[in-house]
């Protein structure tokens, strides 16, 4: 019978390209990882499981035919698992979650403490990336939940809206934009600004508000771009510039000032798994978890507003516009 940690070694070896990435994904030694993978090669009649080609290990056609087996085989044991222990109404197992650095700096230390308050066997991972590659570990079940500032194509992606805030537009301390009251847009024409990276969809999102209101990406002046609020908030604080950064960060830092402009600009935040793949129960609990009621409280306490108070909002000011 194949053992399932020499599976989990073959996989990792599989999804790093090389046994000293996996042995650093597994926590061990480069020639443990080498035991497990002639082990199984053992077992499976001596049949080669990898070849090198350059600097990577890639599967042999065997290698790839045990991909899938692998996969359901370590699939079925977590789930078999996970029975067992629920059967004593504890949900465990594990779940890797994907983020944004941005998504790192302003959610995650709230929501893991939160969540492993409500399921304490629940292991949690994460894995901060970019939002495509955030996309690609979801679609090769790398990770099993994304929460990103993208929405994304519901076809192949479970989408829930957790939220929006507006975003601020800070400087340093009594900057001379800061004073004037409410300012065009094209007041910043040249002024040193701090964006995000270029490409990313908050910063498409700038550009083109901007450039609807006649201030063109050519006639900026950006001096630093950056994926992390936190770098863009030291750089204004240090007085090199300008920037556009989520509202409920400035609480923390009361040395900045805001910069009122004819702009509205929103930061969303959205969670994402698979539709295609089949979910455990400690995934299904932490999708529940991100998407509900807990979510929403860790969310309004940063002044981060959920669609159901937009909505309750909406309404109330309906109301009042309603005569008598």
């Amino acid at each position: 019978m194949l053992n399932t940690i020499h599976l989990q070694t073959f996989l990792a070896v599989v999804e790093t390209g090389s046994y000293s990435a996996a042995a650093e994904r597994l926590h061990l030694s480069q020639p443990a990882v080498s035991s497990h993978i002639r082990a199984l090669e053992s077992q499976l009649d001596q049949v080669r499981l990898f070849r090198r080609v350059g600097q990577q290990m890639l599967p042999t056609q065997a290698g790839e035919e045990l991909i899938a087996v692998a996969r359901a085989m370590l699939d079925l044991s977590i789930r078999a698992e996970e029975h067992i222990r629920s059967l004593r109404g504890q949900i465990s197992g594990k779940v890797t979650l994907g983020c944004t650095p941005l998504g790192g700096e302003m959610l995650l230390t709230r929501i893991l403490a939160a969540f492993h308050a409500h399921h304490p066997a629940v292991s949690l991972s994460v894995r901060v990336a970019v939002p495509n590659t955030l996309l690609e570990l979801l679609a090769r079940q790398q990770i099993h939940i994304a929460l990103i500032e993208e929405k994304q194509s519901l076809r192949n992606w479970v989408v829930q809206l957790l939220g929006s805030e507006p975003l601020a537009l800070i400087a340093p301390r009594d900057h001379e934009l800061a004073q004037r009251g409410l300012i065009a847009p094209d007041a910043l024409r040249q002024v040193p600004m701090i964006m995000p990276l270029n490409g990313c969809t908050i910063r498409q999102t700038i550009e083109e508000r901007l450039r609807n209101s006649g201030l063109a990406p050519a006639d900026m002046r950006v001096v630093l771009e950056t994926d992390s609020a936190s770098v863009a908030i030291e750089a204004v604080r240090s007085g090199i510039g300008l920037a556009f950064v989520p509202q409920s960060l400035l609480q923390r830092f009361p040395d900045i000032s805001v910069v009122s402009i004819e702009l509205r600009l929103q930061q969303e935040w959205f969670a994402l798994r698979s539709r295609e793949h089949t979910m455990s129960r400690a995934v299904q609990e932490a999708f529940a978890f991100f998407t509900g009621q807990h979510m929403r409280a860790i969310l309004h306490d940063m002044g981060i507003q959920s669609p159901l108070e937009s909505k309750a909002l909406g309404k109330a000011a309906k109301t009042e516009r309603r005569p008598a």
